[in-house]
Parts: structure tokens; C-alpha cells; sequence
């Protein structure tokens, strides 16, 4: 694929993740942190550093595309 076209992907996943919710994120991302480091839940999202999360799962949707398509 070209340059532009992975360009326009990233751009169009990078739109529908930043509407989720940090909890979506961090549930599509395989439970985002490991257990044991917070006491629940809502503890993780808290700590989680979003804009992190965010790169990470267009990152994990843009390599699945290629993977699926």
C-alpha cells in the first residue's frame, strides 16, 4: 500500500478511538495493565496515561488490518 492510503487509514482509525472511552480502550487492548497493579478497575483507567492507550491501540488496529486484509 502506499504511503497516502496508510496515511488515511491511521487518520480514519485514529477518529473512531479518540471518541471511545479510556475504559473501551484499555478493555480492547487485552485489559490494559496487569493485575495486581491497581485494586480495580475504574484505579486503572485512572492511572492510564490516554494518549498513550490511544497510539497503542490505532497502532494494534492499523497491524490487525493488515493482518486481516
Amino acid at each position: 500500500m502506499s504511503h497516502h492510503i496508510n496515511e488515511q487509514i491511521l487518520e480514519t482509525i485514529a477518529e473512531d478511538v479518540e471518541k471511545m472511552s479510556t475504559s473501551s480502550i484499555l478493555r480492547e487492548l487485552d485489559g490494559g495493565m496487569k493485575p495486581g497493579i491497581c485494586e480495580s478497575w475504574d484505579m486503572r483507567v485512572g492511572m492510564t496515561d490516554r494518549k498513550w492507550a490511544i497510539e497503542a491501540l490505532i497502532e494494534k488496529r492499523f497491524v490487525e488490518g493488515y493482518s486481516n486484509g
